[in-house]
């Protein structure tokens, strides 16, 4: 048959509706893959496969002519299971996220409300991220049931956040009245139920877009979705940094702060994600990888609260120990040193500091200290590591650099060299004092000095 007899059949096919069109539209995507003719291959390949959704058609041989073609690799992108790299490891990220919401339940002395409520969350976002890979693979046309599994949990990510930080941040005592932050949840399942009974053809339809309700499910989900999140996050934000509470985030240790803070501002980054990722979809914005920058937000997440399990798992018992501490408890259990004694140095220690400075001499070391102190090298690190939780050399370069920006500031007229400034407080060299005065201040001593005349002079 040739092209011309193809073009007239589907022409007379259209006028009047032939029961065979849709055959049709397989030979002329075929005829024009073989006549080298890309952009009318791509048109009648996807007609023919909406309508009859069989993707065997990509591995006829005719496309072999047009496979370098950019019509060819867009059909192959959206219809051909692949798998590379990426995808690989997004799915390991879901399996370390799955692994991780089963055996943190099994461990001892924690707080089961928080190891419920984190094992949730981490288990939704794992799963959000399975439904991803099966989506960049288009492995989910194998498997069409999976459509909008992750829909399942979207509005309990907020809930499970809040009631993970209620469950450290306070004593949490569970009440029928908290169901009522599940109801969201329910009656989204229930307007959702129709997509999920829907037969395995009409769900490959909205995959592809074809589907009459599949906007409508889109819309629902992503405006509920942002109200929830939107609403939790600053519930959470209100748990943890309004001062009142007893235990806000003011009020605990700063390494339990800090991991508290860091799971909140990932969460907020996801949030953020999640909005550009809606506007993208409903063409707000024309950006296919605000889909993948709110995947890798929580592959981040996911990633971190295992890590922390990992190196840190009393981090979910409610009984935060900074590993620092953990070191430091291992290596000083057997030295003898008790709480009396301990305090004594440390007012000697805090003494030597504030009013002796003896952090100006450049010859200050651990063992002088020891010797100052009147005790053991041992014990001197020991009081340094528990009491300022930093080593001997952070704290001798914060005192130094707290004297150094003291003296700076105090230097009307900018009569001080740098150099000057930095024998004063004990440095042995100029290159040494800006490294440290850096790290401590964010700012040079160059820049310092500048910053304090921009404010003399208003």
């Amino acid at each position: 048959m040739t092209q011309l007899e193809l073009l007239t059949l589907y022409h007379d096919a259209l006028l009047t509706k032939r029961n065979d069109s849709i055959q049709i539209f397989k030979k002329l995507a075929l005829l024009n893959a073989e006549l080298e003719q890309p952009d009318d291959a791509y048109v009648f390949t996807k007609k023919y496969i909406n309508n009859t959704l069989d993707f065997s058609i990509l591995n006829n041989g005719a496309y072999e002519s047009i496979e370098d073609s950019n019509q060819y690799k867009k059909l192959k992108k959206k219809y051909i299971a692949n798998f590379n790299w990426l995808s690989f490891l997004y799915l390991y990220v879901a399996l370390i996220g799955f692994f991780f919401s089963v055996t943190i339940n099994f461990t001892k002395k924690s707080n089961k409300f928080s190891k419920l409520f984190i094992s949730c969350f981490v288990g939704a976002h794992s799963l959000f991220i399975l439904e991803f890979v099966l989506y960049i693979t288009n492995y989910r046309y194998n498997f069409p049931h999976t459509y909008r599994i992750s829909s399942l949990v979207a509005l309990l990510f907020g809930p499970l956040l809040y009631f993970y930080f209620r469950s450290v941040t306070r004593t949490y005592k569970f009440k029928i009245v908290h169901l009522f932050h599940v109801l969201p949840t329910i009656a989204l399942l229930i307007f959702l139920f129709p997509m999920y009974q829907a037969s395995s053809a009409e769900k490959v339809k909205m995959m592809l877009d074809i589907h009459a309700d599949k906007i409508t499910f889109d819309s629902v989900i992503f405006i509920s979705k942002v109200i929830s999140l939107s609403i939790y996050t600053v519930l959470i934000g209100i748990l943890l940094f309004h001062k009142k509470k007893g235990n806000s985030i003011g009020n605990i240790p700063k390494y339990e702060a800090k991991w508290k803070k860091n799971i909140y501002r990932i969460h907020i980054i996801y949030v953020i994600s999640y909005l550009f990722y809606g506007f993208s979809v409903f063409d707000v914005l024309g950006s296919v990888y605000m889909y993948y920058i709110q995947v890798l937000v929580m592959s981040i997440m996911v990633i971190y609260i295992a890590y922390m399990a990992y190196v840190q798992p009393d981090i979910f018992k409610n009984q935060f120990i900074p590993l620092r501490d953990q070191l430091f408890s291992e290596k000083y259990q057997k030295s003898g040193l008790t709480d009396a004694l301990s305090k004594e140095l440390k007012e000697n220690l805090i003494k030597l500091l504030v009013e002796e400075k003896v952090y100006k001499e450049n010859n200050i070391n651990l063992e002088r200290l020891s010797q100052k102190l009147n005790t053991t090298r041992h014990n001197a690190s020991q009081i340094i590591n528990e009491h300022f939780e930093m080593n001997f050399f952070e704290l001798i370069n914060k005192f130094r650099i707290k004297e150094a920006t003291r003296i700076l500031i105090e230097d009307v007229h900018g009569s001080l060299n740098i150099i000057d400034v930095a024998y004063e407080v004990g440095y042995n060299n100029k290159v040494t004092f800006n490294k440290a005065f850096k790290k401590e201040t964010s700012l040079t001593p160059s820049e310092f000095i500048h910053s304090q005349n921009k404010v003399k002079a208003k």
